[in-house]
Parts: C-alpha cells; structure tokens; sequence
C-alpha cells in the first residue's frame, strides 16, 4: 500500500466487507468459545434471541418510533435556528464577531451537564428531551454552516460583483447555492451526533424510547438486550445516513 494510493470501487466494497466479516468472526470466536464472560460479552445468537423479547414485552417499534421522533425534531429545530444563523454570521462579519464569544464556548459544555437545568426549566416530558437534542446538535452544526459559508471562493463573489450583482443577488445566487452542499453534508454529520445524545435524553422519564430500554437493560445486567438496542440505534443511524447522502448527492449533483 502507498500513501493515498487510490481505491476502486470493486476493492473498497471487497476490503469493507472483509472488514465486517473479520468482526463477527472475532465476536464469534470470544463468545462462543468463552473466552469473554458472557455479561461481558454475548454470542450473536443471544443478541438476536433478545430482539423478540425486546419487541414483545418492551415494545421495541414502539420506542423506536419514539426515539425517532425525538431525535429528528431536534435535528429539525436545530436546522432551522442553525443554518439562517450561520448563513448570516458567514456572510456578514461583525455578526459573526458578535455572536462567536457566546457560542462558541458552548461547544466545550458537557452536553449532560445540562440534563438538571432543563428538567428545571422544562420539566420531564416531552419538551425536555427534545429542547436537550436541540441544543446538543445546533452547538456543533452552527460553525459548520458558519465555515461553509466562509469557504466559498471569493472569486464567485468578485466575478458576480464585476458583473453589477447587488448585496441581495450575491446572498442569493453566490453563497447560498455555494454553501448548500457543504451544508447538506454538516447535516448528515449531526444526524450522527443526535443518535449519540437519545441515551442521555431519554434517561429521565422516558417510558418509551430506546435509549430508555439500553438503561432498564442495563439496570437488570441483561447485557444481550443492550447489544440488541444498540444494533437498533446503529441500524437506524446507517440507514438515515444513507438517505441523506443520497438526498445530497441528488440536489448537489452539480457540485460533482
């Protein structure tokens, strides 16, 4: 292998799933031959044994839906405060220098530091739990846009300046267009970061929601319905990953 050497399509897809394979392999050989305790470690067949029972007496689909809801609707909130801030702070400088010593620090605040202050403010329900997703996923999202914004070329916006555009058409035809698809891609990072966050939001009070059924399960050592859980939380991050990247590459499909 030489540095940066190039990758085909067929060997990265071959190399990715030897990968996998070696994995299972490895989680196959501790467990079945013991060579992990089993409440360290579970075989693969009582991971997959613990996903009925999950779905019959801890209605799996059903905290699965809520999780989702959840999650999405901070991600959804966080787009919407994030990313008409960040495209301001980016094309505008003394915003941006206006608002960076208070936001800026908030991207070295434990995010469950937060946990007692909004059951404080907005209680145990619902609202708690999203506004805690909202807040975990706009801190990271909204210097992301920021840099977007800031990254495209100065040679568009001279060019469109040359040509007689007003402050207006550069915003709209210039650095919008030539931020989105770096934005699309901050997107599809914070979608991430919100499934890393549902454990801790869904830690109080939450009768549905996988995060809530990892904890129970952990409080009762069932170790094989963590790993069940966590397969779940996992599956549904690729998944949505994969739909945004490919939402992305058909709105942004010039950018290639």
């Amino acid at each position: 292998m030489n540095v940066r050497e190039p990758v085909t399509l067929h060997r990265a897809r071959m190399l990715a799933l030897a990968g996998v394979v070696t994995f299972f392999a490895l989680w196959c050989l501790l467990s079945y031959a013991d060579l992990v305790p089993t409440v360290i470690l579970p075989s693969p067949t009582e991971v997959i044994r613990a996903f009925p029972v999950l779905h019959f007496e801890e209605a799996l689909v059903r905290s699965a839906g809520r999780s989702l809801f959840r999650v999405y609707m901070g991600f959804l909130l966080a787009a919407v405060v994030a990313i008409p801030l960040g495209l301001l702070m980016g094309t505008f400088p003394p915003v941006k220098h206006f608002f960076v010593p208070l936001l800026d620090p908030l991207r070295f605040l434990p995010i469950s530091a937060l946990v007692p202050l909004f059951i404080v403010w907005f209680g145990i329900d619902e609202m708690q739990k999203i506004v805690f997703l909202f807040v975990g996923i706009v801190v990271y999202l909204l210097p992301l846009v920021v840099e977007a914004v800031e990254n495209v070329d100065d040679v568009y916006l001279q060019t469109a300046t040359t040509l007689g555009a007003t402050r207006g058409q550069l915003i709209r035809h210039v650095l919008v267009p030539g931020s989105l698809p770096a934005i699309g891609e901050a997107l599809r990072v914070m979608n991430g970061i919100g499934w890393t966050y549902v454990i801790l939001a869904e830690v109080v009070n939450a009768r549905y929601g996988l995060g809530y059924l990892i904890t129970v399960a952990g409080k009762r050592s069932h170790v094989d319905q963590i790993f069940a859980g966590v397969l779940v939380i996992l599956f549904i991050g690729v998944v949505t990953d994969w739909m945004i990247r490919v939402a992305n590459k058909q709105l942004f499909a010039w950018k290639s």
